[in-house]
């Protein structure tokens, strides 16, 4: 007796859809956490105004998305990355890369960081399923992120065109009253971040010049100059505050070596850099 074994073929709509599934199921890193490479080149905190700490902000870690602002607060798990999250189409000009992550199950709770590079450094605009968008609010949605950790860090990115014509406002007050009032010193700390701990540097504690108001690109700021007790030349730093923006810049030197403060600009970092070395260099 002869045995005859039927094998039945699938048809091809069921092999797609089991393909589909195999591909949906490596999209994703298979323990949910970013690489170091990955880390290196996105990770940290991204915001719309790195030297407010009240502005809408973002965070990249390794095992998670954070979209911020006050209490409002949205998390996206299992984390992974796509150079090809426009499929077929064109991406949009500059465009790097997609960080992608899950905000619960369903089947709509995507939300995606879109990572632009051009000659101002690294941005994220945001994009995600709607239900996700009712969560982040328009607020969060509207804005363009800008990295404030990591040697990739943005300038400053540009006023708009409204606040671009609007005159600022008159730098007003005594500048040694405000270089210790809490305005500038809330925008020091924030554009220093929390990673900074000596107290001659928060504070801005130690020996200084009288504050000053000085001119920069038409813009009034508020020079307050310190240095750490007993070695100034060495460890000192300077600090412009913009009192009708808010914005903060500035520079700190420690045993030879420079950090930039608030993003500035490249060509605005020149002119901190005079600013420093008639304070720090030429005086003393």
């Amino acid at each position: 007796m002869t045995t005859t074994t039927i094998f039945k073929t699938a048809p091809p709509a069921a092999l797609l859809l089991l393909a589909a599934l195999c591909t949906a199921g490596t999209a994703w890193s298979r323990d949910g956490v970013l690489p170091p490479e990955t880390m290196a080149l996105y990770g940290g905190r991204w915001s719309s105004n790195c030297a407010d700490a009240a502005a809408p902000t973002l965070q990249v870690r390794e095992d998670m998305l954070i979209a911020e602002r006050g209490k409002r607060r949205v998390v996206g798990r299992e984390p992974d990355t796509a150079h090809s999250f426009f499929g077929n189409q064109a991406p949009p000009p500059n465009f790097d890369v997609a960080l992608m992550s899950r905000v619960g199950k369903g089947d709509h709770a995507m939300m995606n960081f879109l990572v632009f590079r051009d000659a101002r450094g690294q941005s994220i605009t945001l994009k995600a399923d709607k239900p996700v968008i009712g969560q982040l609010g328009p607020e969060l949605m509207k804005q363009r992120y800008w990295r404030c950790d990591g040697s990739a860090r943005a300038a400053t990115p540009p006023a708009d065109a409204a606040a671009m014509n609007k005159p600022p406002a008159p730098a007003t007050g005594s500048p040694a009253a405000l270089a210790r009032g809490p305005a500038m010193d809330k925008a020091w700390r924030a554009a220093l971040g929390a990673r900074e701990t000596e107290p001659w540097l928060v504070r801005r504690e130690g020996p200084a010049p009288e504050p000053q108001w000085v001119t920069v690109d038409g813009t009034r700021y508020l020079l307050h100059a310190f240095c750490k007790p007993h070695d100034c030349h060495d460890h000192n730093a300077i600090a412009l505050y913009d009192q009708g923006s808010g914005r903060l810049y500035g520079l700190v030197q420690r045993n030879g070596q420079n950090r930039l403060v608030g993003g500035p600009s490249p060509q605005f970092a020149g002119q901190l850099d005079r600013l420093w070395r008639e304070q720090w260099r030429t005086k003393n």
